[in-house]
């Protein structure tokens, strides 16, 4: 009962009530911790990607230029890096972009061309209308 206390109703006092939720509760906790990093490593991941479309690369081509440059950095240090030191992350970019050019990927090349002429227009392209979206004259069909 004193894992119980805090709890509402019977769920503090009566002993069979109160195992179970303890239980309950310490299985969510369980859940929760391999959540917590699974949700930080998400967040490393978009501000990362974030980073690397500002220097006209997507994330899975950074990843893979880091690899073939053989640059050791994990999610965490570059997200770091890309929020906290934008020059050292503009040197990992481009250290991963000269590796992915030696290895002369043309479709890397395509892609990257296309991010840089998006961000040079002005900014990311919405999304296209009509993906999972009904438009005003599909509202009523159906």
């Amino acid at each position: 009962l004193r894992l119980a206390t805090g709890y509402y109703g019977r769920s503090k006092n009566c002993w069979r009530i109160a195992r179970r939720r303890v239980e309950k509760a310490l299985q969510y906790a369980y859940i929760s911790r391999r959540l917590k990093k699974r949700d930080a490593r998400k967040l490393w991941i978009t501000q990362v990607n974030a980073g690397a479309r500002e220097h006209g690369l997507i994330y899975s081509h950074l990843v893979h230029g880091m690899a073939l440059a053989k640059v050791g950095l994990n999610r965490k240090v570059l997200a770091q890096l890309a929020i906290q030191e934008p020059y050292s992350f503009k040197a990992v970019v481009e250290e991963a972009r000269a590796a992915l050019q030696r290895q002369g990927s043309p479709e890397v090349r395509a892609a990257a061309e296309a991010v840089r002429a998006t961000y040079d227009a002005g900014g990311p392209v919405t999304p296209a209308a009509g993906r999972g979206q009904a438009t005003a004259g599909q509202a009523g069909a159906g």
